[in-house]
């Protein structure tokens, strides 16, 4: 009985790890190795996965002889290699591995081996409790269980930044692009993946313009785009395909859009692309330049929004240039914005938490406050 209530419980554990959560992460894994060949379907990986960790315990036991109290203890192979092969990361891209796994493999099949000769021979050969009650074998099975299931959780735990730019890629996959877009959205510790991959799903629904800087930014323009060598779930292949040319190795984002939109002078997207490069990068003066270039600018009111605050920041700070933007609450939320920055009396670090509490979804924020 305590045997197979020991195999219930660690296929529980198993199937629901590797479905739901460590399914993002390894179904970026699967259709890396898989190239696109074959539909990933994460129950049936679950559930395949689930019996052979399973049957492995059970076979390595007949073995080992684990019984009684200590039975969960026949689970530890099957653990380590739960851990193991759902441990991914951006390693994945990079072949970047170390030898960690397998000291970490060697030294719990050490702990397998060496309790399994200590308990046969001196507990349960020699040590033989008949008073000890069913209830009490349970417990300290299920104690025994929960540090191994604690110590998987931490070894597969990988990247936080990673597993969210995994759950952007299934999202994508899916067709749920707002979805998407939200992944991470209010973390302060965003990855230039992570940015690059939302700019690449705004620019799919033509929101670039609109809602880039609506989220936490800390690299310039180079947060738009990927690396040249893939390094995030969305292939870097597939957003350069987007934006209509390639990038070259050593290019910097700014020269390669610029490049970009001199080879499709008539494409959209290398054009919002550099101009929200522009704005990343605080070049006021050169985005109004190529805005009035790229687009004939006869009502403002008619561009994106955040090329909206972007003239007016630049009104407020250039002498001599004058826009007129007929949306009140825009207009008036800029004036109550300046009004903040210039109060006195109040701590700059403080005044900056507040201008970004408040005013984290608009350009002059970014402008202002970023890093």
């Amino acid at each position: 009985m305590i045997s197979s209530l020991c195999a219930c419980i660690f296929a529980i554990f198993a199937f629901t790890f590797i479905a739901f959560y460590k399914s993002a992460e390894l179904e970026v894994a699967y259709d890396y190795i898989a190239t696109g060949r074959l539909q990933y379907n994460g129950y049936v990986i679950a559930a395949v996965s689930t019996a052979l960790l399973v049957g492995l315990a059970l076979w390595l036991n007949r073995i080992a002889g684990f019984k009684r109290e200590w039975t969960a203890m026949a689970y530890i192979p099957s653990a380590l290699i739960a851990a193991f092969f759902t441990d991914v990361d951006r390693t994945l891209f990079t072949g970047e591995h170390t030898l960690l796994w397998l000291w970490i493999f060697c030294g719990g099949i050490f702990i397998y081996v060496f309790f399994s000769i200590v308990l046969n021979r001196m507990l349960f050969e020699k040590i033989k409790d008949p008073s000890m009650v069913a209830n009490r074998i349970i417990w300290r099975n299920l104690i025994l269980f929960m540090l191994m299931f604690l110590a998987v959780g931490s070894l597969s735990g990988g990247d936080k930044n990673f597993k969210r730019e995994a759950l952007q890629y299934r999202l994508f996959k899916s067709g749920a692009l707002e979805e998407a877009i939200a992944v991470g959205g209010h973390s302060p510790m965003a990855s230039p993946q992570l940015s690059a991959q939302r700019a690449f799903l705004l620019s799919l629904k033509g929101e670039l313009a609109e809602h880039y800087f609506d989220y936490p930014l800390y690299c310039g323009a180079e947060s738009l785009l990927p690396s040249v060598e893939r390094d995030a779930p969305i292939p870097s292949d597939t957003v350069y395909s987007h934006i209509g040319t390639n990038r070259k190795p050593g290019e910097n984002a700014l020269d390669f859009l610029a490049r970009a939109v001199a080879e499709n002078p008539s494409s959209v997207v290398p054009r919002e692309y550099y101009l929200v490069a522009l704005l990343a990068e605080r070049r006021l003066v050169d985005f109004a330049d190529k805005l009035f270039e790229y687009y004939n600018v006869g009502d403002v009111d008619t561009l994106p929004k955040q090329y909206k605050e972007a003239l007016m920041l630049y009104a407020y700070i250039v002498p001599g240039f004058d826009v007129k933007v007929n949306d009140r609450a825009m207009s008036g939320r800029f004036e109550t914005f300046i009004r903040t920055i210039r109060q006195s009396g109040v701590a700059p670090w403080l005044n900056t938490h507040l201008l970004r509490v408040d005013y984290n979804d608009t350009y002059w924020c970014y402008f202002l406050c970023g890093e």
